[in-house]
């Protein structure tokens, strides 16, 4: 399924690979990829495809950062809605190019796209859940199949993240290193905060959500 992806830019199996070429932290969308990305740079080491690499044999520990579902819901359907359907238009897709766009194709606010939203709209979102794009696929499926027999580490993105960071991989701190919030952007901020409010209201969505993603869950259980 993840082939799926690879239409909207995404590539299985990416992240960083360390100098020495023994530890490769994995990428996934909306788990502080492109805070690990600058990060990991800092000290060394560089963006890689594992498909594309030549001495995979010598990787010993595979990285992966979880997330909590829900958190990374809320964060992923709003940046999915924002780049594919507040503005159909883009190098991704669906539509190439202004001269192939019509009157119905006109961007649109959060704004407009909530003013809009119904049972209809609700209910295809909380069909599919996960199947919209990379920034909402379930985390197990970034890593599972990487290297299957490689040592996993897992770090959670909590509070104490950037410390248990440091401490395991001995990274420095740094102050400016590219967090891309979606808060930072107007519309996915006002998105985000909608989607808040849905679960706040209708709690029976955010169990749908919980159970779609258990096996996500069981992985973070088990830290």
């Amino acid at each position: 399924m993840i082939e799926q992806l690879k239409s909207r830019g995404f590539d299985y199996g990416s992240g960083t690979i360390s100098s020495d070429g023994t530890r490769f932290i994995v990428n996934i969308p909306k788990n502080a990829s492109s805070y690990i990305l600058d990060w990991s740079n800092r000290h060394g080491y560089t963006a890689a495809l594992l498909d594309e690499l030549e001495n995979q044999n010598h990787i010993q520990e595979i990285i992966v950062v979880l997330r909590d579902p829900v958190e990374r819901w809320i964060s992923g359907i709003s940046q999915y809605l924002n780049t594919y359907i507040l503005s159909v238009e883009g190098p991704n897709g669906p539509i190439h190019g202004l001269k192939n766009m019509t009157i119905h194709d006109r961007g649109m606010t959060a704004k407009h796209w909530i003013e809009n939203y119904n049972q209809n709209t609700e209910r295809l979102i909380f069909d599919l859940i996960s199947r919209f794009d990379d920034h909402t696929w379930p985390q197990h499926e970034f890593f599972e199949n990487l290297l299957p027999n490689v040592e996993r580490k897992y770090l959670y993105l909590d509070k104490d993240f950037d410390t248990n960071v440091m401490s395991y991989l001995g990274f420095k701190q740094y102050r400016d290193l590219d967090r891309n919030q979606g808060t930072d952007h107007a519309n996915i901020k006002e998105l985000q905060e909608f989607f808040r409010d849905r679960l706040n209201i209708r709690p029976e969505l955010e169990k749908r959500i919980k159970s779609h993603y258990y096996k996500d869950y069981e992985y973070i259980k088990s830290l």
